[in-house]
């Protein structure tokens, strides 16, 4: 897991533990709180490279926790057509051991996804070009995953991660494609240290990051990075502090959220400053998605462990909560994209009569 997803979901699971959570909360958010291996299969990460096909990408496993680099694992590729899902062969990825976090797709017959591999504590990269999904060369990191991927266009993506040592130290991971190869980066132009990227439409981007150990921010238009104003961190916080939260749905429609105790402050760009807007309907996220015309979604879990959705207003309304299908059933959302129709996914889940706790696959329609 890398260190901003880490982050997120451990302050959730001390607040859902404070609030009385059930034990299948406790056991899928926290590394170590399970001692009984039971099915961990979720799904992180949705694009749709045409109106009429969507990809999903994620996990599956038997383990004590969430999704780290030490539990036994193995890649889930999930492909809509027709409004109809179906899981496919993982044949061609870097089985056991994979796990999948983030997909992105320049083309119409052109995707990548991203994610770690537990076995040899490596990056997984894997290329989709209309036929099967195929293996591409990364560099050679040990101990390191990407949890999410961006393209600009075919011969520009990037991707964001980690590394961690034996000794537990954490590092920031940045790679990018140029067509031919994936290399690694240490910053982008201008000396942005890159923590998520979002790339709306063909040729143009926004990254959020540290430059100098401060916040900052960068655009990407005409093949090249300018420094922009960063978004700025809620009720006075460090200088330092980035969304944890973000994604745009068009060049000058970007959103950076700040979770916080019982409100949620969401920064909105507009291709030149940021507007703040703060909110209090929010529980406890996970993702924050945008997928063009259909605007942009904030998915998580509300304190009664049940799938939650927001789709952003615009800066006088802000968030508004919209119908989950399975709002009853235990379970969290992580990630949105549109095709045909909205598609959001993440885990479902439970506990057996023994006490044990178990996480599928979730898929919803939202609209």
């Amino acid at each position: 897991m890398g260190k901003r997803r880490l982050i997120l979901l451990v302050v959730a699971v001390v607040a859902l533990l404070i609030a009385g959570t059930d034990a299948w909360a406790f056991h899928h958010f926290s590394r170590n709180a399970a001692t009984k291996a039971y099915p961990d299969d979720y799904l992180n990460a949705v694009a749709c490279p045409t109106a009429g096909q969507c990809w999903a990408v994620g996990q599956t496993g038997d383990a004590p926790g969430g999704n780290t680099l030490g539990e036994a694992r193995g890649p889930l590729l999930k492909h809509e057509t027709a409004g109809r899902w179906a899981t496919l062969s993982v044949t061609g990825l870097r089985a056991p051991g994979s796990a999948l976090e983030s997909i992105a797709c320049p083309g119409a017959a052109d995707c990548w996804a991203v994610g770690g591999n537990a076995a040899v504590g490596q990056t997984v990269i894997e290329h989709w070009q209309g036929g099967a999904w195929q293996p591409a060369a990364a560099p050679d990191l040990p101990g390191s995953q990407l949890n999410s991927v961006s393209c600009a266009s075919a011969g520009a993506c990037w991707a964001t991660g980690g590394t961690q040592s034996r000794s537990g130290a954490v590092a920031d991971l940045f790679e990018q494609w140029n067509g031919t190869r994936w290399s690694l980066a240490a910053t982008l132009p201008g000396g942005l240290q890159p923590t998520a990227l979002s790339c709306p439409v063909s040729g143009r981007c926004l990254a959020v990051g540290r430059r100098d150990g401060a916040a900052a921010a960068a655009s990407y238009a005409r093949g090249r990075w300018t420094p922009v104003p960063p978004p700025p961190a809620a009720g006075g916080a460090a200088s330092a502090t980035v969304p944890s939260l973000f994604g745009c749905a068009a060049a000058a429609m970007c959103l950076a959220a700040f979770p916080g105790t019982g409100q949620l402050v969401t920064d909105a760009w507009n291709g030149r400053a940021w507007t703040p807007v703060t909110t209090s309907k929010l529980t406890y996220p996970v993702g924050l998605s945008c997928s063009g015309a259909r605007g942009c979604w904030l998915l998580g879990m509300t304190r009664k462990d049940r799938p939650l959705a927001l789709h952003w207003q615009g800066r006088t309304q802000g968030w508004a909560a919209v119908t989950v299908p399975s709002a009853r059933r235990q379970g969290y959302l992580s990630a949105l994209a549109c095709g045909d129709g909205c598609w959001a996914v993440g885990g479902r889940g439970g506990t057996r009569r023994n006490g044990v706790p178990y996480t599928n696959p979730l898929i919803e329609s939202l609209e």
